[in-house]
């Protein structure tokens, strides 16, 4: 039985019900997310309060770096749960599978969603195609600078960085590709209303249909051409909580795709950027690092209420 750490799990949140499509695209049009690039290390927004606008809002879009293709991560997701059947594809399929070592890897159907996931942490990497494992260390390249640049946006002391990311900001620390394709012939939510758990996700999504809850109302994240999707996690709420500028981890979802036959399901690609296993969530007070909680409690407080059938977060 998992024990809830008053801290980390924040107050209790009733889930509204997660709509269709249709019903997601006339009730909940989209916010107007910051537009922001990486300039060697410096995150630039288009606007001068976007920085901060980002942080509260918790999503924001990033510029994908020229060079950077994610057409091999677009094909794994729209192929890895298939079966091989004998044509060029077949290096993207077969991935249900596949054992991956470690926690928390491989090949997920979830039963209260339309999602059916392959995740795969960064020592893994060379069990997937080569150009997808390339454009993963690119995605996580982009999420650390993020968070680098969070850091000293919010003035924490450098020195502490390493300590309170586990190693992330040095490139260590875990990076876990997830891959997701949503069933449209499953009648059931996309995916539950949640909170990511870690540092940084970079998000490679290319129709809408997410939604989050922000500043009290729920919203749609629409994706724009030539951008990722980056929204903040909860090691990175919990962290800054007590600093002047919070950073907010928003409760978001997937709606339910709904398909007319032979149109392609949704799918999406994402790079999680945690702690590993064995460290420690901190929160920030008077400019010390104090510890909350090991992040292997953490993210088993995390994954029960992100995949469970409950209405409450």
């Amino acid at each position: 039985m998992t024990t809830f750490n008053p801290v980390t799990a924040r107050p209790p949140v009733a889930l509204p019900s997660m709509p269709g499509e249709r019903e997601a695209r006339a009730a909940h049009p989209p916010i107007s997310l910051e537009r922001s690039w990486l300039h060697g290390e410096d995150l630039v927004f288009d606007r001068e309060e976007g920085f901060d606008r980002a942080l509260a809002q918790g999503f924001f879009l990033l510029r994908i770096p020229d060079g950077l293709d994610t057409g091999p991560g677009d094909r794994f997701a729209a192929h890895f749960h298939q079966d091989r059947c004998g044509d060029a594809l077949d290096r993207y399929r077969g991935f249900r599978n596949v054992d991956v070592p470690g926690a928390y890897q491989g090949y997920f159907d979830r039963e209260h969603d339309q999602w059916e996931n392959f995740y795969v942490e960064q020592a893994n990497w060379p069990l997937l195609p080569a150009e997808v494992a390339e454009l993963g260390r690119g995605m996580a390249d982009l999420g650390i600078a993020v968070l680098r640049a969070v850091f000293r946006h919010l003035e924490i002391d450098p020195q502490l960085w390493g300590e309170i990311s586990s190693g992330l900001t040095d490139h260590r620390g875990h990076q876990m590709l997830a891959f997701n394709h949503f069933r449209s012939h499953k009648a059931t939510r996309g995916c539950k209303f949640h909170r990511d758990s870690g540092w940084v996700t970079v998000l490679r999504s290319v129709e809408p249909g997410l939604l989050a809850l922000v500043e009290g109302k729920l919203s749609a994240i629409n994706p724009a051409p030539g951008h990722f999707i980056v929204n903040f996690g909860s090691s990175l709420e919990v962290l800054t909580a007590a600093l002047p500028t919070p950073v907010r981890a928003n409760i978001h979802g997937v709606v339910a795709t709904e398909r007319a036959p032979g149109r392609p399901d949704r799918t999406s690609y994402v790079t999680f950027l945690d702690s590993g296993l064995d460290g420690t969530v901190y929160r920030l007070e008077n400019g010390t690092a104090c510890p909350v909680q090991s992040v292997a409690d953490f993210a088993a407080q995390e994954v029960s209420r992100t995949y469970d059938n409950d209405a409450a977060l």
